[in-house]
C-alpha cells in the first residue's frame, strides 16, 4: 500500500492534464511533466482499470470545461458591457424623444384646450394676445404649454420607474389616451360653463375637486400619480404669479383670492388636478412607442 501511494504523481493528474491549456491554474513546472507516466502512475495505484479509465475520460471533459470557461471570461465582457452601453444610449435617447414628442403635443394641444377657458374670459390676456379663428389665446402659451406636458410627463415617467412595482409595468393605449383628452375637454368645459352660470365659486371647487379625483381614479389610480397631481394643481398657480406680475402675460378680471399680491381663482387647482391624468397617459404611451422603435434599431 504504501508502495502504490509512493508511486503517487506530486498534483492529480485532472491539473496536470489542464496545466498545458492555461497556466493560470497550475504551477509552470507541470507542463513539463509527461502525461501518459502521470496517468500511468495513477492506474497502477487502483485495483482496476476501469477506474484510470474513467479518470482519463474525466481530466479531458475538465480540460474542456476550463478552456469554455475561460473563454467566457475573455469574451462575455467585453460583449455585454457592449450590449449595455447600447442599452443605455436606446434609453437616453428614448427620454429625449418622449421630452420633445411631449412637448410638441403641448404646442398644439394646448392652446385648444385653453381656449375654453379664455373663450368665458376667466383669465384675459394682455400682451402678446392673440385672436386667430375664434382662438384665445397668447403667443407665449404655444411654447409654455410645451414645457408644460415636457416637464409633467417625464415626472411621471420617473415616478413610475422608481415607484411601480417591479412585474407591474405601467402602460397606455391609445385607446386610453383619447379617452383621458376626451375626459379633461369635458372638465374644463364644466368648469367653463360654472364660471359662466355664475356658480358660487366655493360650490364650484366643490364640484370640480369631485370630478378631478374621480378623473384620477379613471385614467390613473396611483397614488404617486395622486401625489403628482396635487403638486401640479398648487404648484402651477403659483408658477402664474411671476409670469403674470413681471410679464403681464394674463390676468383674472374675477379673482377670489390674493397669491403674492396677484388675483387668480382658487378652483383653477382641481383644472390642473384633472389636467395631470392626460400629460401621464400620453408620455406611457409615447415610451412605449419609443421603447418599440429603439428596440427595432438595437436588432438592425
Amino acid at each position: 500500500m504504501m508502495q502504490s501511494l509512493l508511486k503517487l504523481p506530486p498534483f492529480p493528474p485532472v491539473f496536470v492534464a489542464c496545466s498545458s491549456s492555461s497556466l493560470l491554474f497550475s504551477p509552470p513546472s507541470l507542463s513539463r511533466i509527461n502525461m501518459s507516466s502521470a496517468v500511468n502512475s495513477l492506474s497502477h495505484s487502483f485495483p482496476t482499470t476501469a477506474a484510470a479509465a474513467a479518470l482519463s475520460s474525466g481530466k479531458s471533459f475538465v480540460c474542456r470545461a476550463q478552456e469554455q470557461e475561460d473563454k467566457e471570461l475573455l469574451v462575455k465582457p467585453s460583449e455585454s458591457n457592449g450590449e449595455i452601453a447600447a442599452e443605455a444610449n436606446a434609453v437616453l435617447e428614448g427620454w429625449r424623444k418622449v421630452g420633445l414628442y411631449l412637448f410638441g403635443f403641448g404646442f398644439v394641444l394646448g392652446p385648444p384646450l385653453d381656449t375654453i377657458h379664455s373663450r368665458v374670459e376667466l383669465q384675459i390676456y394682455d400682451m402678446g394676445a392673440l385672436d386667430i379663428a375664434g382662438l384665445h389665446t397668447d403667443i407665449w402659451v404655444f411654447p409654455m404649454l410645451g414645457v408644460f406636458y415636457s416637464v409633467v410627463g417625464l415626472l411621471q415617467l420617473v415616478l413610475d420607474n422608481w415607484l411601480a412595482p417591479k412585474q407591474q409595468k405601467l402602460t397606455a393605449s391609445l385607446d386610453r389616451v383619447g379617452l383621458s383628452f376626451l375626459s379633461l375637454a369635458v372638465l374644463l368645459e364644466v368648469s367653463a360653463e360654472l364660471y359662466k352660470a355664475g356658480v358660487p365659486y366655493n360650490v364650484e371647487a366643490y364640484i370640480l375637486f369631485a370630478l378631478a379625483e374621480l378623473n384620477w381614479w379613471l385614467f390613473d389610480n396611483t397614488w404617486w400619480g395622486f401625489a403628482l397631481a396635487s403638486v401640479v394643481g398648487v404648484g402651477c398657480p403659483l408658477a402664474e404669479v411671476p409670469i403674470t406680475k413681471f410679464f403681464g402675460l394674463w390676468h383674472y378680471p374675477n379673482g377670489n383670492f390674493e397669491l403674492f399680491g396677484e388675483s387668480t381663482v382658487t378652483w383653477v387647482l382641481a383644472c390642473y388636478f384633472f389636467y395631470t391624468p392626460f400629460i401621464s397617459n400620453l408620455a406611457r404611451w409615447l415610451r412605449s412607442v419609443v421603447a418599440k422603435e429603439g428596440s427595432k434599431s438595437i436588432k438592425q
